[in-house]
């Protein structure tokens, strides 16, 4: 993702009705009590740990942790919040350069929409580790969702095949879901975690559908996860804008009910439950 955090937060109803219905279906499984210490890894400009996430913690949680590669997404979301409890802490989950005091700390760590980020396998495994090695022993949880296929994901190696935007997504393969050419991204999922020593209650593929109330709506937010569109110059960023559109358009999960009108859009994730052994 991109760092216009003013562009996502407008444009965040996609993962705030997903973060919704996975916590609700699946919060029951966890062991969230007060004086719990709890992260939100990925958690961006805020939207979802502060809007959603947080009303169904525990009244009386110890730490509630926004973690976050994004210096600039964090700053936003300091400004949202002044409860004492809430830290904010800039931090690359794929790498093995976790603090010490974060180690065995957590109660509960989650992500949504995040960990899909991480596109190289050595890098996403090692993501796992460290949320597994920053839980407390016996009984930590973790709760996410990970995307697998997206259109985003199509129309950007479509874009990468042309002549004049192939400069732009050298990086592709690091921030495309490692899940999304896998025939069962479930069980590649599920054995990873369960090789690093996790008890998984749910680990399942499921096929999403969102409605959008415009197509500018869905186009802006689809700009606002851009990771590529800080490096189009200011010269270019009309012409990729409407080549982004065009892309988008023609892909078919993204389907019109009319010109003017709602956008169906389907994708596919994987929601993960379970508990550190």
């Amino acid at each position: 993702m991109n760092d216009d955090a003013l562009r996502y937060s407008k444009h965040s109803g996609l993962h705030k009705a997903a973060a919704t219905t996975v916590l609700d279906e699946n919060l029951k499984f966890l062991k969230c009590e007060d004086g719990d210490c709890i992260m939100d890894v990925g958690a961006g400009e805020g939207s979802v740990t502060l809007e959603v996430l947080f009303p169904k913690l525990p009244n009386n949680f110890k730490k509630l942790v926004l973690c976050d590669v994004s210096s600039g997404l964090l700053d936003f979301a300091k400004n949202r919040t002044d409860d004492e409890r809430i830290d904010f802490f800039e931090m690359d989950i794929g790498t093995s350069a976790i603090p010490d005091h974060f180690r065995q700390y957590f109660n509960q760590i989650f992500s949504f929409h995040s960990l899909n980020w991480i596109g190289d396998w050595d890098k996403h495994v090692q993501a796992m580790k460290n949320i597994f090695d920053m839980l407390k022993p016996g009984g930590g949880g973790i709760l996410f969702i990970v995307l697998t296929r997206v259109p985003l994901f199509d129309v950007w190696k479509n874009l990468a095949k042309t002549e004049k935007w192939a400069p732009h997504f050298k990086n592709l393969a690091e921030v495309v879901s490692p899940y999304c050419d896998v025939k069962d991204p479930a069980d590649k999922l599920k054995t990873c975690l369960e090789n690093i020593g996790f008890v998984l209650r749910v680990c399942k593929n499921e096929d999403c559908l969102y409605t959008f109330p415009t197509f500018q709506y869905f186009f802006n937010i689809a700009l606002s996860v851009n990771p590529f569109f800080e490096s189009i110059s200011e010269a270019e960023c009309a012409e990729y804008e409407q080549d982004y559109e065009k892309e988008l358009r023609k892909h078919p999960k993204v389907v019109h009910e009319n010109e003017n009108g709602k956008v169906l859009f389907l994708y596919e994730r994987i929601v993960v439950c379970g508990l550190k052994s």
